[in-house]
C-alpha cells in the first residue's frame, strides 16, 4: 500500500526565491500557457513583504517546493492574495492548506483593526480546481482582467501626439509628485481602485530594477503632467504596468499615442514583446483601445472574494 504523501507548510527565506520563481513559472505555463514572471519579479516583490507574516510555501518530503502563497493589505478593508501548485502536486490538499492560511492571516488582520476585511485572490479563469476550491470556501468571482500582448515583427508606426503635448521619460528627483497625483487622478474612477499614499507608491522608484527611461510621461505645453505610461523591462517582455490620462486631457487620442511610444522605445532596445493587463469590465474603453493598437488577448484572470465581517 502507497504511503500519503505529507506536506509542509512554512514561511520563507530569500533563499527559498528562485525556487518560488520556478514553481510560479511552472503554473503559468499549465494554466496560461507561457510563464508570467522573472526572478526579479520575486524579489521585488518579496523587498515589500515581511516574509514571517505575509508569505507561505508548501515543501514536500524532498524539500521541493509545491506550492505559495503571499497576502498584502492593499487598504485598511481591502486584502489582496494569490497562490499557486505545482501542476503535478495538485489534488492532494495543497490548495486548500495555503487557502486557510491566508484567510487564517486575514481573520487575525480584521481582529487586530476591527475593521471589516475582503480578501480576495486572483487565479487563472480556465483553472478548474482553484475555481471549484474558492467556491467551496465562500468566494465569489467579482471582476475579470485580460492579459493582452504585441509582438513587433517590424518598426512600428510613429506615434501620433495630439498637438500641444510632448512624451519624455521620467526625471527622478523632480517628478515624483506630479506624477503621484496624475496617478491618483487617473485611476480614481477604477473598479476598486485603493489609494496608495505618496510614501508607498515611491518605492517603486526605489526598487533595484526600476529604470525612468521606461515610465513615459506626456506633458501639456505648460509642462503639466498629462498622462503617463508605466512600464517595466524584463528579459522577456516590456510590461506595461500602467497606463493613465487626467480627465482633462481625455479624448485627445493621448493614451494610443502614449502606447504608441512605448511600442517605439521597446522596438529601438530590441524587445519585440510587449504585454499589459485590462480589466475586461473597464468603463474607459481600454481593452478596445489596445485591441486598436493592434495588441491582442491572450489570457484572462478572475479576481474572487470573500467578506470577513
Amino acid at each position: 500500500m502507497m504511503s500519503k504523501t505529507t506536506y509542509h507548510l512554512r514561511r520563507p527565506t530569500m533563499d527559498d526565491a528562485q525556487a518560488v520563481c520556478d514553481l510560479v513559472a511552472a503554473c503559468d505555463t499549465e494554466d496560461l500557457g507561457a510563464p508570467d514572471i522573472v526572478l526579479d519579479d520575486v524579489l521585488d516583490m518579496w523587498s515589500g513583504f515581511d516574509l514571517d507574516k505575509q508569505v507561505w510555501v508548501v515543501e514536500d518530503p524532498e524539500s521541493k517546493l509545491t506550492g505559495y502563497a503571499f497576502l498584502e493589505e492593499d487598504s485598511e478593508e481591502k486584502l489582496f492574495s494569490y497562490g499557486c501548485v505545482m501542476p503535478a502536486a495538485r489534488g492532494h490538499g495543497i490548495g486548500s492548506m495555503l487557502v486557510e492560511a491566508l484567510e487564517a492571516h486575514a481573520a487575525e488582520l480584521r481582529r487586530q483593526s476591527g475593521v471589516p476585511k475582503r480578501l480576495q485572490s486572483m487565479i487563472p479563469t480556465l483553472c478548474e480546481d482553484a475555481v471549484r476550491l474558492f467556491e467551496s470556501r465562500g468566494f465569489a468571482p467579482v471582476r475579470y482582467f485580460k492579459r493582452m500582448g504585441i509582438r513587433l515583427n517590424a518598426e512600428p508606426a510613429p506615434a501620433n501626439l495630439p498637438d500641444g503635448f510632448t512624451v519624455g521619460p521620467y526625471v527622478k528627483g523632480a517628478d515624483e509628485r506630479a506624477v503621484y497625483e496624475a496617478y491618483i487622478e487617473s485611476f480614481a474612477d477604477h473598479w476598486d481602485f485603493a489609494e496608495p499614499s505618496f510614501e508607498k507608491w515611491l518605492e517603486k522608484t526605489q526598487l533595484p530594477t526600476f529604470n525612468e527611461q521606461w515610465w513615459m510621461i506626456a506633458r501639456d505645453s505648460d509642462g503639466s503632467v498629462a498622462g503617463f505610461a508605466l512600464a517595466r523591462m524584463r528579459d522577456d517582455l516590456l510590461f506595461v504596468e500602467k497606463i493613465g490620462v487626467r480627465r482633462p486631457f481625455r479624448g485627445r487620442g493621448l493614451a494610443l499615442a502614449l502606447l504608441q511610444t512605448v511600442f517605439e522605445a521597446s522596438y529601438r532596445a530590441g524587445q519585440p514583446l510587449v504585454s499589459l493587463g485590462v480589466d475586461a469590465a473597464n468603463p474607459s474603453g481600454a481593452y478596445r483601445l489596445y485591441e486598436k493598437a493592434g495588441m491582442k488577448p491572450e489570457n484572462e484572470i478572475s479576481i474572487y472574494e470573500k467578506s470577513l465581517s
